[in-house]
């Protein structure tokens, strides 16, 4: 399951935004009785729900022993979840400097990186405590879970299974390996899945969505809408179940349902422009026109750079005989994406309906180009040109009618513009150069900016602001660590090893440079290389 080039990328996540240890100035002797005292009680107070309690007991536990690890890590949880992401990122940050090698650190981070919207970061955290010897199914899923994020579902089925394999009665791998295999196109074994899932969980709601769907995409939608019926009756809150089940119930012929469905759903969230659409296509359907064309205009507002939203009021327009509008919102779907077919389809299907056929052929083909199967596309361009080739025949026919008496008129000399020199402007004289600019920063704000820029993945910039902070301190050892390590990350091993050299060079203690150093190695085909750097950052992190 692991290969080098993985195992390589996953241990450079461990000191993507710690510190050096050599940088921690020396702590204080921990209390370390007076900080479990503490953290059991913030526990308590998490049970309890009392969450500002928690974070001071947990507050008091780090204060007690800073390297607390798992309280950093539970007050980093509940910052997470009050919407608090740097304070979150900082305590996250501070317990993988402190353990380095405690996997349930790297398990919470991933968790944070998953939360933020960051799924290859929390890949590469969940990597790293697999590789710190923690096998549980827990971890495996989240993996998947990861991987489902980043549209990599034949990894996602490989972590399901790892997870299966580690716990066989655990329902969330078995729903987790479905959505994998839904995203396969593999619907049957995604509901043998799902049925796996809820017979471990009977009232799994989520898992009763999910198989839901995979009966969708096999047609079978009165299996959909009893699993959709059983969700909303064990979490009405769904809102997503809700969606679900009125474009179910639009399969099934039920447009009132449906409508009702997606009515309350709007009223629970009308910012969601994908419910608006829906509903106001189902309007559509019934000719309640004025309706269809509120709801697509809800819809523009909500997602103004959605194609699909502008495609869709188009249409209401062209039905109410306001071509013009439709024209427009069917060309500016086709400016926001461009290499898409349905802008093009749309807005010829809309000029063949208005009678310009030369226009609608022009855009039929630009269609037919983006997607070339498409049948009706097809249809529509033999329609078209079929419309243009007769205005053509009509069109030679009346030039060869005989002339009717032609009457010449005198011919009219036009007056020849008046042409005017060009106006030469005299450049202005030479401004002297100004002077070099005056360095306002240190090396440690430019190192800070550039380490900013690399947790961001910003790589070429963080090593245009590493070699800046450089410049203000040659001497600076985190510095070129930093450098080092986005030099690594764009896959300029060289560069990125001169720059791990440099920084143990300035400090021979620097645990992290030695390890970065391991990895820029293994990646470069120098094994002994690597592993005597590994185990040269092991010993200096004791």
């Amino acid at each position: 399951m692991w290969t080098g080039k993985r195992l390589a990328r996953t241990c450079l996540a461990v000191w993507l935004s710690a510190l050096p240890f050599v940088l921690t100035a020396a702590d204080p002797k921990p209390d370390k009785k007076k900080s479990q005292a503490a953290f059991e009680r913030g526990q308590k107070a998490v049970t309890g729900g009392k969450r500002e309690e928690a974070v001071a007991a947990f507050s008091d536990a780090i204060a007690a022993d800073p390297a607390n690890a798992a309280a950093l890590c539970a007050r980093a949880k509940i910052y997470l979840a009050l919407g608090d992401r740097d304070k979150a990122g900082a305590d996250l940050n501070e317990a993988a400097m402190r353990q380095p090698e405690d996997p349930q650190v790297r398990v919470v981070r991933a968790q944070y990186w998953q939360a933020v919207g960051q799924p290859e970061r929390a890949v590469q955290e969940l990597e790293i405590a697999i590789a710190l010897k923690l096998e549980r199914t827990d971890v495996y899923d989240a993996l998947g879970t990861a991987h489902l994020a980043l549209g990599q579902p034949k990894l996602a089925v490989d972590d399901f299974t790892t997870a299966i394999r580690l716990r066989v009665d655990n329902p969330l791998p078995y729903k987790g390996r479905g959505v994998a295999k839904a995203a396969l196109g593999n619907y049957r074994d995604a509901i043998e899945d799902f049925d796996r899932a809820l017979s471990f969980h009977p009232d799994y709601d989520e898992a009763l969505v999910e198989r839901a769907l995979a009966f969708s995409a096999l047609g079978e939608y009165p299996k959909a809408l009893t699993d959709l019926d059983r969700a909303l009756s064990l979490n009405q809150n769904d809102l997503r179940a809700l969606r679900i089940r009125g474009a179910v119930r639009e399969r099934l012929g039920d447009d009132q349902r449906a409508v009702e469905d997606y009515t309350e759903a709007i009223r629970r969230d009308s910012k969601d422009a994908r419910v608006w659409l829906a509903r106001g296509g189902v309007y559509a359907r019934l000719h309640k026109d004025q309706e269809a064309l509120h709801d697509r205009d809800e819809a523009v507002q909500l997602a103004p750079k959605s194609a699909e939203a502008y495609i869709a009021r188009g249409g209401s327009y062209h039905t109410l005989g306001q071509h013009e509008k439709g024209i427009a919102d069917r060309t500016m779907a086709i400016s926001l994406e461009p290499n898409s077919p349905w802008g093009w389809l749309a807005r010829g299907n809309a000029y063949y309906l208005m009678g310009r056929y030369d226009e609608a052929l022009a855009d039929l083909k630009r269609a037919v180009q983006y997607d070339p199967s498409n049948a009706e596309t097809m249809r529509l361009i033999g329609m078209a040109q079929a419309k243009v080739d007769e205005i053509v025949r009509r069109a030679k026919e009346k030039e060869a009618l005989p002339d009717t008496v032609e009457m010449k008129l005198p011919a009219v000399e036009e007056p020849k513009p008046e042409v005017k020199p060009p106006v030469v402007e005299t450049p202005p004289p030479p401004q002297p150069a100004p002077p070099p600019p005056v360095p306002t920063e240190s090396a440690d704000a430019v190192q800070a900016r550039a380490r900013k820029l690399l947790s961001e993945n910003h790589l070429a910039e963080a090593v245009e602001q590493f070699t800046l902070a450089l410049h203000f301190n040659p001497s600076y050892a985190l510095a070129y660590n930093g450098r080092g390590f986005a030099l690594y990350r764009l896959k300029r091993y060289s560069e990125a090893i001169a720059d791990f050299d440099e920084a143990i060079k300035l400090n021979p203690k620097y645990a992290n440079a030695y390890l970065n150093r391991s990895v820029a190695r293994k990646a470069a085909g120098d094994k002994a290389g690597a592993e005597a750097d590994l185990a040269k950052s092991k010993e200096l992190a004791k």
